[in-house]
C-alpha cells in the first residue's frame, strides 16, 4: 500500500471518542512511517491509520485508553481506508457527554447480542443519576474487559466467555418483572433502582476473575459478593452526593442477608428479595439447560451433584 495514493471521499468523514484497543507500527511500499490503530466503542470497531509526522501523537497512549479521532475516508488501489488528522486524549468534558456505556470495547465481548441489550436497557433508565453511575461503575478500564469476558461462575450457571455480562442482565430484566407483578404500582425510580441492582449484583466476581476467565488470587482469598461495595465505590461515591437514599438502598440491597445466613441485616425491601431471587432463578434455570443439554430435557438429569426432574 502506497500512502499518497489514498484520496479523500469529500462528504465521508469520520469523528468521535473510542478505545484504542490495538496499535502496530508499519511502513507503506514507500518506506512511509504511519500507525495502524484499532479503535472501538459498544457499536463499532475498526483499524485506521495515522501517519507518523503528519500530526502530533500523544505519547504513552495505552491499551484501552480512551482517544478523541478525526479522520477523513479515503481510497486507493486496494479500496478504503480512515487516515486521522487528530488524535488526542479526552477532555472531561468529553467523556461526561458522551451516551451511557459508549466506550465499551465490543470488540471484546463475545456476546454482543447481550452488549446490546445491556447498552439499550440502561439508556432507558429515565433516572440520568443511575445513568451516570453505571458510567462510573463499568467504563472503568480496569473492569469493564473482565465483565464483559468473564465467566459467571467457574464450573457451573453461565460458565462460558461472556457469561457474567448474560447473567447479570438477565437477573436485572427479572428483578423488573416481579416488580411489575408483585408491586405494579412501585414507582418506576424504585424499579430502575431494583435494575441497577441486579446488573450490578455479581459485579464482585470483576475481582475474581481475570479477562481470560481464569479464577484471580483474590478468588481464593475473598468472597465476590464481599468486593461488590468496593468495585461500586467510585459510583456509590457520586450518588451519595446526587441521592443519598438510592446509594443506601443499592448498599442495603447487596449486603443485607439471605435466608439462613449467619451474619447480616434482614432485608427490609422487598427489591432486595427480588435481586435474591431473581439471582438464583437465572443460574438454576442455567444450570437445568446444561443438565438436558446431551438428552431430551425429561426424566432426571444432573449437572456436578446437582439433580433436576422434568416430567
Amino acid at each position: 500500500m502506497k500512502l499518497n495514493d489514498l484520496r479523500p471521499l469529500t462528504q465521508e468523514t469520520f469523528r468521535g471518542t473510542y478505545r484504542l484497543t490495538g496499535r502496530i507500527a508499519c511502513f507503506d511500499d514507500e518506506g512511509i512511517p504511519y500507525l495502524k490503530l484499532r479503535l472501538s466503542s459498544c457499536a463499532s470497531d475498526m483499524v485506521v491509520l495515522a501517519v507518523i509526522g503528519s500530526m502530533v501523537i500523544p505519547e504513552h497512549l495505552g491499551h484501552m485508553d480512551l482517544v478523541v479521532v478525526k479522520g477523513q475516508v479515503c481510497v486507493g488501489p486496494e479500496g478504503s481506508e480512515v487516515l486521522l488528522t487528530e488524535i488526542r486524549r479526552p477532555l472531561q468534558t468529553d467523556v461526561a457527554s458522551l451516551p451511557a456505556l459508549q466506550t465499551l470495547p465490543r470488540n471484546f465481548c463475545p456476546k454482543p447480542e447481550a452488549l446490546d441489550q445491556l447498552i439499550a436497557a440502561v439508556r432507558s433508565l429515565e433516572c440520568g443519576y443511575l445513568q451516570v453511575f453505571i458510567k462510573r461503575v463499568l467504563e472503568r478500564r480496569d473492569r469493564l474487559e473482565v465483565f464483559l469476558r468473564a465467566p459467571a461462575s467457574k464450573n457451573y450457571h453461565h460458565n462460558e466467555p461472556g457469561g457474567l455480562l448474560v447473567h447479570s442482565l438477565e437477573v436485572a430484566q427479572n428483578v423488573l418483572r416481579m416488580a411489575q407483578i408483585n408491586e405494579p404500582e412501585m414507582p418506576r425510580s424504585l424499579k430502575e433502582l431494583g435494575f441497577v441492582a441486579g446488573l450490578l449484583h455479581d459485579i464482585g466476581k470483576t475481582y475474581t476473575y481475570d479477562k481470560y476467565g481464569k479464577p484471580t488470587a483474590a478468588a481464593r482469598l475473598c468472597d465476590h459478593a464481599d468486593l461488590t461495595l468496593e468495585a461500586c465505590a467510585l459510583g456509590l461515591a457520586y450518588l451519595d452526593k446526587v441521592d443519598s437514599d438510592a446509594a443506601l438502598a443499592l448498599r442495603h440491597i447487596w449486603t443485607c442477608a439471605s435466608p439462613g445466613a449467619r451474619y447480616g441485616n434482614a432485608p427490609a425491601m422487598t427489591l432486595a428479595r427480588y435481586v435474591r431471587d431473581a439471582d438464583a432463578q437465572s443460574a438454576m434455570a442455567d444450570n437445568q439447560r446444561k443438565a438436558y443439554r446431551k438428552r431430551q430435557p425429561v426424566g432426571f438429569g444432573r449437572l456436578g451433584s446437582n439433580v433436576y426432574w422434568r416430567p
